[in-house]
């Protein structure tokens, strides 16, 4: 997936840069607006040295229509990849 390549909240190479939206890492598990919402809120805690999960709300697990889409996907991608097929596309690979 594009995980491994997304920018972390607070930048490695700037002391003072910090990156906020969709396409940054976050443990957090929210996707589009709320992802970006919460990068957000991890970004000012982070620039106010606080626990950068502070007073984000965590999500709750997810529902089992959810998980077993989740599976069926992971599932399809092992398949391709191991049937010979290209890579499946991530976000990643359209923005980059």
């Amino acid at each position: 997936g594009s995980y491994d390549i997304m920018p972390d909240a607070k930048s490695k190479d700037i002391s003072n840069l910090y990156f906020v939206g969709d396409i940054v890492r976050s443990r957090h598990g929210s996707w589009s607006q709320e992802k970006a919402y919460v990068t957000g809120m991890e970004a000012a805690n982070l620039i106010l040295n606080k626990k950068k999960s502070d007073k984000i709300i965590p999500l709750s697990p997810d529902e089992p229509h959810v998980m077993l889409g989740r599976q069926l996907v992971k599932s399809f991608q092992q398949l391709a990849v191991a049937s010979g097929l290209p890579k499946p596309p991530s976000l990643a690979d359209f923005l980059f």
